[in-house]
């Protein structure tokens, strides 16, 4: 190691050094009382590192020195004058008399040394402490599962954990007449009595440090004993407790659940003498409904019920289709008729908004009336539908071409965004930039239905229907989003009129979260969650739906539907590289947030007014700190440093919050933090400040401080002010003020220390000229690069960038179209062009992404063994999916009229056991995207392949490959119903096609290679074989629960004589018949066994003529004379109750003829239960000498095999064959799609 490594890791790891001081206040009280014994006791710290402890010492009068072995840790000590040296800690007390020393201390020491120097240390401790003398061990404490696991192993120096009652047990066999376990810094919260102790707290919630405080000898007994009342103290919580007091908060859960039950009852008895009631009120009722007036009333409530079971909508959509043709068609026939159109419409201009009304009445006609979505266009991406409406409206007849724009005249811009007085920051943006954005173009302000903003003579205000009726009239259209309701009519607006963002706030969750509670957006907020962050977000929002807001950016439907994005700094598109990758703001543009320059030319005259406003002394320094207050603002931090600096002591100094103290637990915690401080008039909080009084505290302030701990994408308003008005401002490394210019501000790091505020705090506080410097640059920036001015222009370019780009898309569009030889009209045909032409083009907002198709298992879960493995690895792959790489169950439809592949979202969420939020919806495909299908569909598959389906997958850049379970329809067709083979050899034709498959065994891979070598030896050489061995632990494959109701008594016959298990589904191939007879004859001889067969019954969809002998092993089973004492078979039992028959059953009978895995034997081995398996080659690969192997063509010798492992008790064990999890086996298949080279298997 370097010779300032370990200071350098304890600098990084450990803590500052004013929280160790603070940490190590717990024992100040045993120093004052041995200062009672001996009034300057002299003490000896082992390791005493960079001093902390040796500091404490000294101010308490203690006559301390200290050893240690490193010396840039040693240096820290002698740069605050204290004595420490470098010296072995044994050989330093072996040098000293006994009776020397009054106290001995180790803190983080006794973790680093053997067990024998650690005997040896204690030895000499004891010898050299006086009578009265304290010995201190501080060290990680193991009962935390963070440090026993984690914080611990971050040392490489430690040798092991040592627990509290062994090290306590060591002091006491040492000498030590009386010792102590002190633990320390758990959360203060978990020792109020009603504090919650969860499972969490159990295991994480214990101090993550204890001590050992030792005595050597007690007192006399007529001496005062001073240190009595301190070990008689208990200090912290320890596991125990923590676990004691989680379960009686657990057992007084169970009780209230009882309490519910009970009320539940009373509710159902009140349900039924309601239902008792019920029943006699319908005998009532029966007597009207047969009687002559209610035959005579019929028509009227026939109507009624009609309109009282029609919902609002439905209720709108009819009404509107009613008017529709009429409304329209009068407006259309008025169209025709120029003269009575020209009097009309002189007509409607003496009526003030009658034109607004009749386009907007149209415009919402013509919504009402649209159809709900269809299957058509359930099955294309959104990416597909965007394009396809961009298609449709260039293909619309009556679209009007745009009016060409006449020379020096300004182009059209529609500007969308909230104006003043709507109480959003970015309403008084756009006020600010529009008058000098309007020298570049004519602009109509596009403002939510019902707003009143205030006009101007440099735009018109005009509401969305307008800019839907009217769109073709504008050269572009710029939207201004934020994280605020205020923008939610754009989100919708922006939906039909595409245009360029800007995107004011990275993070849109607060923006959703209002769509939300808008009727029309109802579950978007669950929709867009999933669509931008995919099954994890879902699955982080069951556990705490809060969180996700602060975590996730729900942003990427508005960023997909953006024709370009401007953004205010880079941390925009650091977070959309974190998000989306690198590629999702690759043509981005950057525009600084403008300022309006504040007028700086008599600053000392304003200062003076604005103080004398505020009340503040003319000489007083006053540091601000502006925004509202909240955790993010680290409020707390500021406070802390300011009282760690010598500005806590100058009675001229004061900090004021600019801002507004919330409600919530931080605000109550700063306040708490306040009181602490008493009755501190320097420190003050002004609440919600206006504009004024903002602008004063600007003005007055002679420093700025302005700190965050997370970042969500926006700028900080606060800090350009700040830099605007001259003031030298503070700022740590967090989100945009990392990017600000560094002589702009003085920038600490993201994650400062105490130390480092302090210090910036006092180097402004006492150097004016270094303030004077730092807020004139900060001021040269702002009228460098964020003036109106300076902005607009920049918007100017980025408009017109963008704009041409989508111009020259759009006639690019447009010669595609006229270049095909037969126009497309349907909208199929337009979706089906435009996913053509989005062909090869990645989505740069979308991650790669593995395309895992579950078609078989989707459609109808028959809990066979191949969809229980398609179950378990979706959900392995689902949990820890590739980096980088989404995660995506899909499945085969041609709901819409044609083959493609639709994403599984209501079968994954309900496999994960999230919300039925999601609509199944197309894929969105492109290059570097994985296509695995992990079970059978069959002709499904064929029919796919067949309508060209895959090519077009392949085409856009997607690897198809098939999980292959096994060729046994090919290579034992007479194991498999009539016509098997030959659908088996379609289906292997079409895989053939593919650009690879997934065998489950190696065995299986070869015979894969072998068909192909003979049947399609042209596809070899371009086709991918690999192997991936399946998981065994059942749960983790989405185990089924439930026992029968006899499960107890079952459990019981097995426990009375050996039993063997079968587990598959019962067919011809697996041997279940010949199994049967086999124990027939065993019972018949006298052995007394039991066989237990897990499996249904397969094949039940076929005649009973094509099922091979699956009805005679029927038979059997129903009709056996030891059915139900030794003979059991179950049809489909849970996972739950399969498990427990495995753990119950002396061995695994595996009498497959032929296999593609043999999931039970890796099963079986998983509970180390003995295996007898057929001698077939992928049993050999899977058990390999892990299992004892038979052959036989007859139940004698299958008889005679059983007996024989019957009388070798069960031999050989399985517990050392090797097997993987669901995991692991998940990974093996990751490793192979996205890692590995083409290879042969």
């Amino acid at each position: 190691m370097s010779d300032n490594f370990y200071r350098a890791l304890e600098e990084r790891f450990r803590a500052s050094r004013e929280e160790i001081l603070a940490r190590l206040e717990v024992y100040r009280p045993f120093l004052s009382a041995l200062r009672q014994v001996n009034p300057r006791p002299k003490a000896f710290d082992i390791g005493c590192g960079r001093g902390e402890w040796l500091q404490l010492l000294t101010e308490e009068g203690l006559d301390a020195r200290g050893v240690d072995l490193d010396d840039s840790m040693l240096a820290a000590c002698h740069e605050r004058g204290l004595q420490a040296q470098n010296q072995d800690a044994l050989e330093a007390l072996q040098a000293l008399p006994d009776e020397s020393l009054d106290l001995i201390s180790a803190f983080h020491v006794v973790e680093h040394l053997t067990f024998d120097y650690l005997q040896a240390v204690l030895k000499e401790a004891q010898r050299t402490l006086s009578a009265q003398g304290l010995l201190i061990l501080e060290t990680p404490n193991a009962e935390n599962l963070i440090v026993g696991t984690n914080n611990f192993y971050l040392d490489p120096t430690h040798e092991r954990p040592v627990p509290a009652i062994f090290l306590e047990f060591l002091c006491q066999h040492s000498g030590f007449a009386q010792s102590k376990i002190v633990r320390l810094q758990e959360d203060p919260a978990l020792h109020n009595s009603d504090a919650h102790i969860g499972v969490w707290q159990v295991l994480y919630g214990v101090s993550p440090d204890y001590a050992i405080v030792a005595r050597k000898s007690l007192p006399s007994e007529n001496t005062r004993d001073s240190f009595a009342e301190l070990f008689s103290k208990s200090y912290g919580l320890d596991l125990s407790t923590l676990a004691q007091r989680h379960d009686h908060h657990f057992q007084s859960l169970e009780e209230q659940f009882r309490a519910q039950g009970e009320y539940v009852e009373h509710l159902a008895q009140l349900c039924r003498n309601n239902i008792e009631r019920a029943e006699t009120v319908e005998v009532e009722l029966r007597l009207i409904y047969t009687s002559r007036s209610w035959r005579i009333t019929r028509p009227l409530r026939q109507v009624a019920d009609t309109l009282r079971h029609m919902d609002r909508a439905t209720l709108k959509r009819g009404l509107a289709l009613t008017v529709r043709w009429p409304v329209l068609g009068v407006l259309n026939y008025v169209n025709g008729k120029p003269r009575l159109a020209r009097a009309l419409r002189s007509t409607v201009n003496y009526v003030p908004g009658m034109e607004g009304w009749i386009r907007s009445m149209t415009t919402r006609l013509n919504r009402l009336t649209q159809p709900i979505l269809s299957d058509v266009l359930l099955s294309y991406s959104p990416r597909v539908l965007q394009l396809g409406q961009q298609l449709k409206h260039l293909l619309d007849p009556e679209r009007k071409a745009p009016a060409p724009q006449q020379a020096n005249q300004r182009p059209r811009l529609a500007y969308v965004s909230p104006m003043p007085p709507a109480k959003t920051g970015i309403a008084d943006y756009s006020a600010e930039l529009l008058p000098v954005l309007a020298k570049y173009y004519q602009i109509d302000v596009i403002v939510e239905q019902g707003s009143t903003p205030s006009s101007s003579s440099d735009y018109q205000l005009r509401d969305p229907d307008w800019l839907r009726n009217n769109v073709d009239s504008y050269s572009s259209v710029l939207y201004h989003f934020g994280n605020s309701p205020f923008h939610c009519y754009m989100a919708e607006l922006l939906d039909e009129v595409p245009g360029i963002i800007v995107l004011h706030d990275f993070y849109l969750s607060g923006l959703i979260w209002s769509m939300e509670n808008r009727q029309s957006f109802g579950g978007i907020k669950m929709r867009e969650l999933y669509y931008s962050h995919g099954y994890s977000a879902l699955m982080d929002a069951l556990e705490d739906e809060q969180k996700i807001a602060v975590r996730y950016p729900f942003n990427r439907s508005i960023l997909e539907r953006a024709q370009g994005v401007i953004v205010h700094s880079a941390v925009s598109f650091r977070l959309a590289d974190q998000w989306y990758g690198e590629q999702a703001c690759a043509d981005w543009v950057q525009i600084p947030l403008l300022r309006e320059l504040a007028d700086q030319s008599d600053k000392a005259r304003s200062r003076a007014l604005s103080r004398q406003a505020l009340k503040l002394p003319e000489d007083a320094f006053v540091m601000c700190s502006f925004g509202l207050l909240g955790e993010t603002k680290l409020n707390d931090r500021l406070i802390e440093a300011w009282q760690a600096s010598n500005l806590a002591c100058d009675t001229n100094c004061h900090l004021v919050f600019v801002g507004e103290l919330s409600t919530d637990d931080y605000a109550q915690r700063l306040r708490k933090q306040l009181w602490a401080l008493g009755n501190d008039s320097r420190i003050s909080i002004t609440g919600w400040a206006d504009s004024a009084t903002f602008e004063h505290f600007l003005a007055a302030a002679d420093v700025a401080v302005q700190l965050r701990s997370l970042s969500r994408g926006e700028t900080s308003a606060a800090v350009l002010d700040c830099m605007n008005h001259c003031l030298p401002t503070i700022v740590n490394a967090n989100g945009s003020m990392a990017d600000l210019p560094e002589k702009g501000v003085l920038r600490l790091p993201d994650t400062f220390t105490n130390a480092q505020l302090v210090e910036a705090l006092q180097v402004l506080r006492h150097d004016s000229h270094a303030r004077t410097a730092l807020g004139q640059h900060g001021r040269d920036v702002i009228e460098q690069q964020h003036t109106p001015e300076h902005c607009a222009g920049l918007y100017h370019a980025a408009i017109e960038q963008y704009s041409q780009r989508n111009r020259q898309f759009e006639e690019d569009l447009q010669d595609k179209l006229a270049e095909l030889p037969i126009p497309v009209r349907e909208t199929n045909e337009v979706l089906a062009l435009a996913e053509q032409l989005l062909q090869g083009h990645a989505n740069p907002l979308r991650p790669r992404q593995l395309l895992v198709d579950i078609t078989g298992t989707h459609g109808v879960d028959r809990h066979s063994g191949i969809e229980r493995v398609a179950k378990a690895l979706t959900l392995a792959l689902l949990k820890q999916p590739p980096a980088g790489v989404r995660v995506e169950p899909v499945y085969l439809s041609n709901l819409g009229g044609h083959w493609h592949y639709r994403y599984a979202s209501a079968f994954t969420t309900k496999l994960l056991g999230l919300p039925d939020v999601l609509v199944d919806r197309g894929i969105d495909y492109g290059p570097g995207d994985q296509l695995i299908a992990l079970d059978l569909s069959g002709n499904i598959l064929v029919q796919a392949s067949l309508s060209g389906l895959y090519k077009r997958l392949q085409a856009g850049g997607v690897n198809c490959r098939m999980l292959v379970h096994d060729l046994l329809p090919v290579t034992r067709p007479e194991l498999f119903p009539p016509q098997a083979a030959q659908h088996f050899v379609e289906w292997l034709n079409h895989v053939a096609r593919l650009d690879g498959a997934v065998c489950v065994t190696n065995t299986v891979a070869g015979e894969l290679r072998k068909w192909m070598q003979q049947a399609l030896p042209a596809r070899v050489a371009d086709f991918t074989f690999d192997y991936s061995h399946h998981g065994a632990d059942l749960s983790s494959a989405a185990p089924s629960k439930g026992l029968p109701a006899d499960a107890n008594e079952f459990m019981a016959t097995l426990a009375l004589r050996p039993s063997v298990l079968m587990v598959g589904t019962l067919e011809p191939r697996k041997g279940h018949l010949q199994a049967v007879e086999a124990f027939s004859q065993l019972w018949e001889s006298g052995v007394d066994v039991n066989l237990v067969i897990i499996g249904r019954a397969g094949w039940q969809q076929l005649p009973a003529d094509q099922q091979r002998s699956i009805p005679q092993l029927l038979a059997r089973l129903e009709n056996h004379p030891e059915k139900g004492r030794r003979l059991f078979w179950f049809d489909g039992p849970s996972d739950e109750f399969l498990e427990l028959i495995y753990s119950s059953v002396n061995g695994l009978l595996a009498a497959s003829e032929d296999e593609g895995f043999g999931l039970p034997l890796i099963e079986a081995a998983q509970k180390g239960l003995p295996i007898l398996a057929r001698d077939i080659p992928v049993f050999r690969e899977v058990a390999k000498d892990h299992a004892c192997y038979f052959t036989a063509d007859n139940p004698q010798q299958l008889a005679s095999a059983v007996a024989g492992w019957l009388i070798d008790g069960f031999e050989p064990s399985s517990s050392a064959m090797a097997w993987l999890t669901w995991q692991q086996s998940a990974d093996n298949l990751q490793h192979l799609l996205f890692d590995s080279q083409k290879t042969g298997a």
